[in-house]
């Protein structure tokens, strides 16, 4: 009777430690996920543009998406901002344009690369 009992305790304990370490192994999984970079590639067209800013509605998408440059410098008090040379060449990319535009997602998604393959009417000045 009591080896019956110390039996049923130990099965317990190690059920109690199984599930108990269940979810700890589900978070090391997502812990992984996250370290992974999320960036992509998409072809579209140019639908809409701002200052630091450019969107684009990628082939067989509903939605177009806003795809703005990396942050360099800090803080704005410092003197940072948004990429000045990626702000630049968004700038020349007129609308209706197709472009191929290399992302990653940090925050939102990030500028890495663009490229134009074919030109839309020209920007207005």
């Amino acid at each position: 009777m009591l080896l019956r009992r110390l039996f049923v305790a130990v099965l317990a304990v190690g059920f109690v430690v199984a599930v108990g370490r269940a979810p700890a192994a589900g978070q090391d999984k997502k812990e992984e996920k996250k370290e992974e970079a999320r960036k992509g590639t998409v072809t579209g067209e140019v639908t809409g543009k701002g200052e630091a800013w450019i969107e684009v509605k990628a082939d067989g998408e509903e939605k177009a998406r806003k795809y703005v440059p990396h942050w360099r410098g800090g803080a704005p008090a410092a003197g940072g901002g948004p990429d000045k040379a990626m702000v630049a060449r968004l700038k020349e990319i007129p609308l209706k344009s197709r472009v191929r535009l290399e992302w990653t997602f940090e925050e939102r998604p990030r500028v890495e690369k663009i490229e134009v393959l074919k030109s839309g009417a020209p920007p207005k000045k």
